[in-house]
Formats: C-alpha cells, sequence, structure tokens
C-alpha cells in the first residue's frame, strides 16, 4: 500500500506564504515540492520549477508573490489504501512526478514521488534477476556502483 511506502512528514506550506519563503522553506528541508495545504487538505503543489518559470524567468518578485498565486492547484492525490501500480497508472495518466497521499477523508499524510517508485521497483527487478541468475545456474552479474 502506498501509505505505508510514502514520504512522511511531507513538509507543507500555506498559499498565503511568499514564493521567496517557500523558497528558503525547500532549501532548509532539501526538497523540491512543497504541499500546499488548508486544514491538512491538500490544495495544491508547488515545485522549485514553478518558482522558475513562474517566478524568477518571468520578471516577478518572489517576496511580494504568494506561494497561492504560482502553485499548481487541485492536486492530483491517491489514497494511502491504493497500490504501488495504481501509483504508476495515475503518475501517467496526470503527467505529474509527484502525489500527495491523502487518507479516505482527504486529510495529508504523505507524498510519494516517481523517483521514489523508481528507486524501489529497480531494488526489485535486481532480487528477481539474482532469483533468475541462480534458478538458471549462471553467475550473478556486478552492478556497478
Amino acid at each position: 500500500m502506498i501509505g505505508k511506502m510514502c514520504t512522511k512528514p511531507v513538509v507543507t506550506v500555506s498559499a498565503k506564504v511568499s514564493v521567496h519563503e517557500a523558497a528558503r522553506l525547500m532549501r532548509k528541508k532539501n526538497v523540491g515540492a512543497l504541499v500546499v495545504v488548508d486544514s491538512s487538505t491538500p490544495q495544491g503543489i508547488l515545485t522549485d520549477r514553478d518558482i522558475a518559470m513562474g517566478v524568477v524567468a518571468q520578471g516577478r518578485d518572489p517576496m511580494t508573490t504568494t506561494v497561492g498565486e504560482v502553485m499548481r492547484r487541485d492536486p492530483a492525490v491517491i489514497r494511502e489504501d491504493k497500490g504501488l501500480f495504481d501509483a504508476v497508472r495515475l503518475f501517467d495518466a496526470k503527467g505529474v512526478r509527484r502525489l500527495p497521499v491523502v487518507s479516505k477523508s482527504g486529510r495529508l499524510i504523505g507524498i510519494v514521488a516517481m523517483d521514489d517508485l523508481l528507486m524501489l521497483l529497480g531494488r526489485e527487478m535486481s532480487h528477481v534477476a539474482s532469483a533468475l541468475s541462480r534458478g538458471l545456474g549462471r553467475p550473478r552479474l556486478a552492478v556497478a556502483s
């Protein structure tokens, strides 16, 4: 279930915060995206790309521009009880790289990124390859690090 593998806690921000303040928070927490919440319900997502393209490239002042002005509204979300392949399908259908994970009532509980799923699938495929090599009596290939 996605609720068990998602990143917790999520770094969140209010839509009323300045982009400058949001960018500083992203740097401090070393994240590329913030979930914009209102009463623990996702209202949007602000990414480093949103800041670069929607503020910096347009010459807007990050001190006076609010997160709410440049965030992506109504983000695609996934419920905590959904599975890995539900997330993969949602990433594909919505064309996003991050999905806030919500409870049945819609409250934010975590976030899952496409990168997280790729790393998980890579580890799983390594185990499958190893088992297959053993089963076929072939030496396991060394993986470059």
